[in-house]
């Protein structure tokens, strides 16, 4: 059980993965997980889209991972739109498959609902899918965490309380949104700690590789880019090697640091991708 097991003398390494949507991309998917596999990460996440029509390939990308490349796998799971039927289905089909690593989230509202906490689904909040899941005592949990803070909180400080809260429902570790200035990261450890949060708090990295795609994402999570950082990249707008080249520095630099304060582990978004991360692995 990855999320229970952080050891404080090694940084774990882990990836991200998201689930393509046809046959020929899971199929692409597992042909690159046999190079990605060959960088040795501690342990693979594999994204769950909310009420998407991935969630399958979530399983079956996951099951892989498990039990055909023998790396440890963390299943996301999602709760907007669930029902407990539907999540203990979810849970069982994971333990049918040898996985009991959960990455618990709220999701995302599905498009055209604006409120997803009234009576759409049973689970309220990430906290209630924490909770649930910690009561079948079979999984290892962690929750997201957001440096910067969640778009839909008024505040930081209450992000954090709202983060607490995971916490004590059952995680045993958070993993941070993306971010690209590591002092929002200590910054936010040292809130985290301050509320009473005890659990290892992983970095999420996610190396730049599309400077439209970066700004795209960003807009979406809430995490901002610095203006050194941004002024560089838009100068190498319309040449991707250049792109790719700083990007990549900039994710080195961050993981570099990261490691020599001590971080429990580090989590890199890797898009689906190989050649970037076997470089930042290669350097760090």
């Amino acid at each position: 059980m990855v999320f229970k097991s952080y050891n404080s003398n090694k940084v774990a390494i882990s990836f991200e993965l998201f689930p393509p949507r046809t046959d020929q991309g899971v199929s692409t998917l597992k042909k690159r997980l046999t190079h990605l596999a060959g960088l040795d990460p501690d342990f693979i996440t594999v994204t769950y889209g909310a009420m998407g029509s991935t969630q399958t390939n979530t399983l079956e990308i996951a099951s892989h991972i498990q039990n055909v490349l023998n790396i440890e796998v963390a299943h996301h799971l999602t709760c907007v739109g669930a029902t407990t039927q539907t999540i203990n289905n979810t849970l069982a089909q994971m333990l049918e498959n040898n996985i009991s690593n959960v990455v618990a989230l709220r999701g995302d509202s599905p498009e055209g609902i604006q409120d997803i906490t009234g009576t759409l689904n049973e689970f309220r909040y990430a906290e209630d899918l924490v909770k649930h899941i910690n009561n079948a005592g079979r999984f290892s949990i962690a929750v997201a965490g957001y440096p910067e803070k969640h778009l839909e909180a008024p505040n930081l400080v209450t992000d954090i309380d709202n983060l607490k809260r995971k916490v004590d429902a059952g995680a045993d570790a958070i993993i941070t949104q993306l971010f690209y200035n590591n002092d929002h990261y200590f910054e936010f450890v040292n809130l985290c700690i301050n509320a009473g949060i005890n659990v290892p708090i992983i970095p999420g990295l996610m190396p730049i590789l599309d400077v439209q795609q970066i700004q795209r994402i960003t807009s979406m999570c809430g995490a901002t880019i610095p203006n050194k950082l941004l002024k560089a990249l838009l100068k190498t707008e319309g040449n991707p090697s250049a792109t790719h080249r700083l990007g990549i520095e900039h994710t080195i630099n961050q993981a570099t640091d990261l490691k020599k304060n001590g971080v429990p582990g580090i989590h890199f978004y890797v898009l689906n991708q190989y050649f970037h991360i076997s470089e930042i692995m290669t350097a760090i």
